[in-house]
């Protein structure tokens, strides 16, 4: 279901209150969001044709992606982190470059081989059944496809944790790692790519035909 936010200016600037100031605790504690995507984006590059980014959340991916001038599909099955995402392009101006989708990737509603790229950034670490967002995305993604995954390290999870900690709750963490990550599109004789920076990990993965 595409998702059409409606959005107030009061929404919008208090938001970005808000976005600006969690933004700068975490750089506080060495955990920059946006020069950790900037090293992600940078290793895609080349980034062409139709893109589709998994997992919206806060938008933090979805924001740097769009100012760099790129056009898109982003999905979340979280009305919430939707809204959250597009309050954050409004404050931009950048709105009409994502199309927003109501959708869970374990399940998704486009057809085989509709994108030339899909982007998977710090999702995996909130999914149990990551096997079914594997698999989806590998039907989705067309031959020659690139696929950009990454999520954080040990480091950067100890991060996010003591800033949850001390907010009084806890954050999800599947244990899905790296490697199972790799293993599984290796198999499918995908070509890979591995980079780190200094709280992630990244997968760059290209789709081979199968012989």
């Amino acid at each position: 279901m595409k998702y059409a936010p409606k959005l107030t200016k009061k929404e919008i600037e208090e938001n970005h209150q808000h976005f600006t100031e969690r933004t700068g605790l975490y750089k506080s504690l060495g955990l920059d969001f946006t020069d950790s995507r900037k090293f992600i984006l940078k290793k895609t590059q080349p980034l062409r044709g139709k893109i589709l980014e998994i997992g919206s959340g806060n938008g933090y991916t979805t924001l740097l992606l769009a100012k760099a001038g790129y056009k898109f599909i982003s999905i979340d099955n979280d009305r919430e982190a939707l809204k959250r995402a597009a309050l954050n392009l409004a404050y931009e101006k950048l709105l009409s470059n994502v199309a927003f989708y109501v959708m869970d990737g374990k399940s998704l509603s486009f057809n085989n081989g509709s994108f030339n790229n899909v982007i998977i950034v710090n999702l995996f670490h909130h999914i149990v059944k990551v096997k079914d967002i594997l698999s989806e995305t590998d039907r989705v993604l067309c031959v020659e496809g690139k696929l950009i995954m990454a999520d954080f390290n040990k480091k950067a999870m100890e991060v996010i944790n003591s800033v949850h900690k001390k907010e009084g709750h806890t954050h999800e963490d599947s244990g899905v790692t790296k490697d199972y990550v790799c293993s599984y599109y290796k198999d499918l004789g995908y070509e890979i790519k591995d980079y780190k920076d200094k709280y992630h990990w990244v997968l760059i993965a290209e789709k081979k035909l199968q012989q």
